[in-house]
Parts: structure tokens; sequence; C-alpha cells
């Protein structure tokens, strides 16, 4: 089973807005995946260039801290990129430490689909 458990608020996004997001996502990157459970932690996060992160916590267990006070566009394009990361842990892909963080390539990859699956998402939402 697919599962988001969503913990904290955004001022203007709704969880059932932030759960459509997260299905679409996983079908569009991780379409075969039957087992996954998300936790999402909507918080202030401390430092200041960090917009989300990611965790993997156990066996298709996972979370995303993503940053409170982004707008809808950054907030979902975060979210979005963290989940990307979700599809490369799960296919046991690690980042490379040695290269500096822009140059990883799964962070090129991460930024890359962000935008791609914003601009479909948001498509799909007008």
């Amino acid at each position: 089973m697919v599962t988001l458990e969503i913990n904290g608020k955004h001022t203007s996004i709704s969880h059932s807005c932030i759960l459509e997001a997260f299905f679409y996502a996983v079908k569009e990157l991780m379409p075969r995946k039957k087992n996954l459970d998300i936790i999402l932690y909507i918080s202030h996060l401390e430092e200041v260039d960090i917009t989300g992160y990611h965790i993997k916590t156990d066996r298709y267990t996972h979370e995303i801290e993503i940053e409170c006070r982004q707008n809808e566009e950054d907030f979902l394009t975060a979210f979005f990129h963290e989940l990307v990361h979700v599809r490369q842990t799960e296919r046991g892909i690690t980042s490379d430490s040695t290269l500096s963080y822009y140059d990883r390539p799964t962070e090129i990859e991460a930024y890359h689909l962000q935008e791609e699956l914003y601009k479909k998402w948001n498509y799909l939402q007008s």
C-alpha cells in the first residue's frame, strides 16, 4: 500500500491538495510501486538555503521535511524534488558526496524532474 502521513500545515495548501500531488508524483515516478510509506513534515527549517530534505527510515519507509514558508509553487516543487530522491533511494541509487551538490547526478535528475512534474501537475489543475 502507498501512503502519505502529513504532519504540520501550509498556510495556503490543503492536505487534500498535497495528497493529490503526492499520488500524482508516485504514479509518474514509480507507477509499479505497491509498498511505500511517506511521512511528510511541514515545518520551519532552520537552515536558510534548505527547502526540504529526505531520509529513508526503514524498508519502503521515508520521511520528507519541507519548509512551510514557501509559496505554493515552491512548496510543491520542493516536495516533488524530494519524491525523486525517494525513487532514487528505492532503486538503490545513492548520492556521490565526493562531488559538489549541484554536480551530483542525483541532484541533477531531481532538479530536472521537479520542474517537469510541477509543469504537468499545474497543467492538470487548470
